[in-house]
């Protein structure tokens, strides 16, 4: 099945305003995974979220000669015996506490392990504030998110390769007007490119642990670089800390390590989360969104799916051991920057937030 397959179908049900076009949103996911057959899928679904779509990404995929198996989210005591016999794992919209830290780590070794491959269709939880914590998502983000299954995914990978190009050609260099200033180097550390393919081919070259999950909607480009080389301070005009809202936070960083951490207020939960996890004061990683059609809604804040639209930038703090860093731990915390201008030796990759080409 051809990766760009439903796109009739889904311009059409944006044109007639019908509610979501179930039918063509599972046909882009089984386009994206192009399954052979007889592998075995294992579809996670919460029958509380979205659950039209479930019976409709089943009989595409079975249509396309999968053997298809369900499981809700939930204790899965048996978790990894079912992933022994599964070719494909695919996460369907439900809340972001769905799947427990103990399933996570299954299902990262048996990535690790290989040839298996997952498809993340998270949806609902995708829409995220700046802080990089979740936002209430509406309906008209539904409408973005549909819009954005329906992107020529060839030429978002050739743009994606040119972006690779320019940053590895000297130190990166992140600036924002609100002061964030960061420096690093990305060395021969793999990056990945979220395209939409999903296929077994596309698995089978795998460099990290992220090449076998792939996204819908598609559109970053992520990379952890040598963290030893992350120097500057990361400013966030405000951000969630448990239950307080930091102001003004700085985060001063060397050597990827954050070693002065102020605020105009809430400094004490900021201090309190860097202390929470041996992985949390360390540089995660750089991610560049791609997307032309994730854009915020009008009369909306929040940010498309995970910052995957154009020029969004994303910088977090944690353990990168799913792109090849060297940070362990259990914590990972995303910060946004819409407005952020990327360098690298002598070329621009965003400007204020728009993607240089």
């Amino acid at each position: 099945m051809a990766l760009l397959a439903g796109g009739a179908a889904l311009t059409a049900a944006r044109q007639a305003a019908e509610p979501l076009p179930w039918a063509a949103m599972a046909e882009r996911i089984a386009g994206a995974l192009q399954v052979a057959r007889g592998e075995r899928v294992l579809l996670r679904v919460d029958p509380t979220t979205m659950p039209e779509l479930e019976p409709a990404v089943r009989a595409a995929l079975e249509s396309a000669g999968a053997v298809v198996d369900i499981l809700e989210y939930g204790p899965a005591p048996d978790l990894e015996q079912r992933l022994a016999e599964t070719d494909i794992y695919v996460w369907l919209p439900a809340p972001q506490a769905a799947t427990p830290f103990d399933q996570h780590q299954t299902l990262a070794r048996w990535l690790d392990a290989g040839p298996g491959r997952e498809l993340h269709f998270h949806w609902v939880d995708g829409t995220r504030d700046p802080d990089g914590l979740a936002a209430p998502h509406t309906p008209a983000y539904d409408r973005v998110y549909v819009d954005a299954l329906d992107i020529d995914h060839p030429a978002l990978g050739e743009r994606m390769d040119r972006a690779i190009e320019r940053l590895r050609s000297g130190e990166v260099r992140v600036t924002t007007p609100a002061g964030t200033d960061m420096r690093f180097r990305i060395g021969d550390r793999p990056f990945n490119k979220q395209d939409g393919d999903a296929s077994a081919a596309r698995a089978a070259k795998a460099r990290i642990r992220i090449d076998r999950h792939v996204e819908l909607p598609a559109g970053v480009l992520r990379v952890a670089p040598l963290e030893e080389t992350a120097n500057g301070v990361l400013v966030l005009p405000k951000a969630r800390f448990g239950e307080v809202e930091a102001t003004d936070v700085r985060l001063e960083i060397e050597r990827g390590v954050v070693i002065r951490a102020a605020a105009s207020s809430g400094v004490e939960a900021v201090r309190a989360f860097l202390a929470s996890d041996p992985a949390a004061e360390h540089f995660r990683e750089l991610c560049i969104g791609f997307n032309p059609k994730l854009v915020v809604p009008p009369g909306e804040t929040a940010l498309p799916y995970y910052g995957y639209g154009a020029g969004v930038v994303r910088m977090s703090l944690g353990d990168n051991t799913e792109l090849g860093g060297t940070v362990r731990g259990a914590t990972v915390r995303w910060f946004f920057f819409p407005d952020a201008t990327v360098r690298a030796g002598g070329a621009t990759v965003t400007e204020h937030g728009r993607l240089v080409d």
